[in-house]
Order: structure tokens, then sequence, then C-alpha cells
């Protein structure tokens, strides 16, 4: 059920977004969106980048990355999905419905109600 993705796996690319703030002390905070809790503060704008870079790394070199397949009951409507696929008379409606929708007719339409 798990699938583990370890160390030794090789290596692969992955795009993160980095956050830059500048802090009322001048400072500035570096952060992950896509990680939170790697954040960083630092005097200028490149060392805080430098510094996310390896923060993050270091961090990534902890984590054990699984994958999980779970299995959960289905929806109480999935029994009706597709229920009507061969059925004609069914085909007929949605047909005129699609018809009606690509129509110009504006006949039955109050223009008013949409003032």
């Amino acid at each position: 059920m798990f699938s583990n993705h370890s160390q030794t796996d090789a290596e692969f690319p992955i795009k993160v977004t980095l956050l830059l703030e500048t802090l009322a002390s001048g400072n500035i905070a570096a952060s992950i969106f896509e990680f939170p809790q790697c954040r960083v503060e630092a005097p200028s704008r490149e060392r805080a980048i430098d510094n996310i870079k390896t923060t993050f790394l270091e961090q990534l070199a902890k984590i054990e990355v699984l994958s999980w397949e779970v299995s959960v009951p289905a929806p109480a409507w999935l029994k009706f999905a597709g229920v009507f696929h061969d059925d004609p008379d069914f085909q007929l409606i949605t047909a005129s419905l699609q018809a009606e929708r690509n129509s110009d007719d504006e006949s039955e339409v109050d223009p008013s109600y949409y003032l």
C-alpha cells in the first residue's frame, strides 16, 4: 500500500515558490510557499535566497517521501452514473437541450429580467 522513494533513487527536479518579505527591521524573510515551515531571515535579499536554498535542501535530506493509496467508500450517487448511457430517449432529450442552448432565439426570454 505504501510506496517508498528512498534517498538512493535518482535525482529529479522539483519546482518550489520562494517568498521574499522585507521586514520592519530591514531584514529579508525568505520562505517556500509549498513548505511554509521552511523560513529564514537574512540582512540581504541575496543572502536570504542562499540561506533558504541551503535550509530547504537540508530539510529535504531528512524527509522520507511515501505515496499512499487508500480505498474510500464510493459516494452514494456513483451507482447512478451512466445509467442513461444507452437510453435513446435520453439521447434525444440531451440533443434537444443542447440545440436550445445553442439557439440564438431569445423569444422566450424577457430582456427586462436581466436589467
